[in-house]
């Protein structure tokens, strides 16, 4: 039996559809997220890299990559390297 989409709020499920919104992209999404958050992690508290040279390097802001160097944890590089 095919899963149903959750998403409630009328007319949604079309504006995804319509925009040619797949899974595997927001699959591929989370993965490149999980990726950037174990570069910060590893060059901000390991290599010693500023914040602001690694968001620049990155392409994101600042506070990203605030946000992933706080509330992360030392990344598992090799479940990384299997989820791509």
């Amino acid at each position: 039996m095919p899963r149903l989409a959750r998403l409630g709020a009328s007319g949604v499920l079309h504006h995804v559809m319509g925009r040619g919104i797949e899974w595997k992209e927001i699959f591929f999404r989370r993965v490149v997220v999980e990726a950037r958050g174990a570069i910060s992690w590893i060059a901000v508290r390991e290599l010693g890299y500023s914040g602001a040279d690694v968001a620049r390097y990155l392409g994101v802001s600042n506070s990203c990559v605030t946000a992933f160097v706080a509330f992360g944890k030392k990344p598992a590089v090799d479940d990384l390297i299997a989820n791509l």
